[in-house]
């Protein structure tokens, strides 16, 4: 029997993800994963490498990640609040479109040949801006894109493009800096932010009511929700320390390319693509987990092997161990994948729509601590040097991670699928919220 095109795409769809089932979904993870692919390529290499490139100095990528984290730390809960308040696709679309226009203005400074570092600061800063409002809204889109009961898919299947750009972001950046030029991914990296922008504009999203009520009360809304659930505050916690402590080696990437292991910058764009392959796997194994499942155990579980993890690539970078510092952060990519997808499922799983925005507006604050891991990372690298700043942040990593599986029980037995009698706590939204 001869079967119509309608029926083979059905049967295609039936064996996707059941996120990826939802059309508009789809739509929207093809636009980000080219969005993604661009926010990486820039802000995991190509600053850094340019520069790094202008100054030769440490701290100057200390102060450039600063310029990044500062802005988005500083407007990510008034981006919450708004993410809430108005339709955050339209605030996507439109912080978006300002990042593109950004990196496309220091990609012809570039060009000319009249780049100097307080050109690549202030384009840190506003795309730091931006993103404050950027994260939060994309974090309220695309739940709202499939049901319930799918989010945790969901947010492994966005979280897969997190992790598998890391491999073809800071790779494909590395090529064409290396064998093109430094402006030509700039331009590629504009070129990606305005197709995420587009499509995002077009979704169609399922009817949310938005918050209203004066602002200061929103947030106290915000706030208090998070403060009467502690598993979200040690989420958060997590997160902080991950951001604070265990990004550095991100970020100093460039330092170890010139003076640990004595490679080009297309070698070193692997080492990103080695984290980025254990991230897929540790991301795949989020996707998987059964209702039953201790997902509480896994995000501490990961948490700490991913300390360990970071503590063997300082050890194996500083002995000039090229290809086992390779396989040590394909290992330490898959443990950070189940600490920080597994936490951002069980947000978004939990929290109600009317306050997603400003709940991800805090937990987008704690995330955006990153660049600022270089605050305690460089000067440890200019003081001793990089291996023993990524070892010290791994230290505090594992010792939180400890501390909290220790005083935490409702982190311990916090399952994949929390039963709805329980998960019915979690929807109460505060008086002080919304009017």
């Amino acid at each position: 029997m001869v079967q119509g095109p309608q029926t083979l795409l059905s049967r295609a769809n039936q064996c996707l993800p059941i996120s990826m089932r939802y059309g508009q979904f789809r739509y929207y993870w093809l636009a980000l994963f080219a969005g993604v692919t661009g926010h990486q390529m820039l802000l995991s290499f190509t600053l850094q490498w340019t520069m790094y490139d202008l100054t030769e100095k440490v701290l100057d990528i200390t102060w450039l990640s600063m310029a990044i984290a500062l802005p988005a730390i500083f407007f990510n809960l008034f981006g919450g609040v708004l993410a809430d308040r108005l339709e955050p696709k339209y605030m996507v679309a439109g912080a978006q479109a300002i990042s593109a226009t950004a990196v496309a203005l220091l990609a012809t400074m570039v060009l000319t040949g009249w780049v100097e570092p307080w050109h690549l600061f202030v384009t840190a800063g506003v795309i730091g801006a931006v993103q404050a409002f950027d994260q939060p809204s994309r974090s309220s889109v695309f739940p709202r894109l499939v049901e319930r009961e799918h989010i945790v898919n969901a947010v492994a299947m966005e979280s897969i493009i997190w992790n598998a750009v890391r491999i073809i972001g800071p790779l494909i950046a590395g090529i064409v800096v290396e064998r093109v030029s430094i402006q030509a991914s700039m331009f590629t990296t504009a070129a990606t932010f305005s197709v995420l922008g587009a499509v995002v504009a077009l979704l169609r999203l399922r009817p949310r009511p938005p918050a209203r009520g004066q602002v200061l009360r929103q947030v106290a809304a915000g706030v208090g929700y998070i403060r009467s659930h502690s598993v979200f505050s040690f989420i958060m916690l997590l997160t902080f320390c991950n951001s604070m402590f265990g990004m550095a080696y991100i970020h100093l990437m460039p330092v170890f390319a010139k003076e640990v292991l004595d490679v080009g910058a297309e070698r070193i764009s692997w080492l990103y693509g080695a984290v980025g392959v254990g991230a897929i796997l540790g991301t795949v194994i989020i996707a998987n987990l059964k209702d039953k499942h201790p997902m509480g155990l896994v995000i501490l579980g990961g948490a700490i092997l991913y300390g360990v993890g970071l503590i063997l690539f300082a050890w194996a970078a500083s002995q000039q161990e090229y290809w086992a510092s390779m396989a040590i952060l394909v290992g330490t990519g898959a443990a950070h994948s189940l600490y920080i997808t597994g936490g951002l499922a069980v947000l978004q799983n939990l929290v109600p729509d009317q306050l997603r925005g400003r709940v991800m507006g805090l937990y987008g604050i704690t995330w955006s601590l990153g660049p600022l891991s270089m605050a305690y990372g460089g000067p440890v690298a200019v003081w001793l040097d990089a291996p023993w700043a990524v070892a010290t942040g791994a230290v505090v990593i594992i010792v939180v991670a400890l501390m909290v599986l220790v005083s935490s029980p409702q982190i311990r037995s916090l399952p994949v699928r929390v039963p709805e009698a329980q998960r019915a706590a979690y929807q109460l939204v505060p008086a002080a919220g919304d009017d």
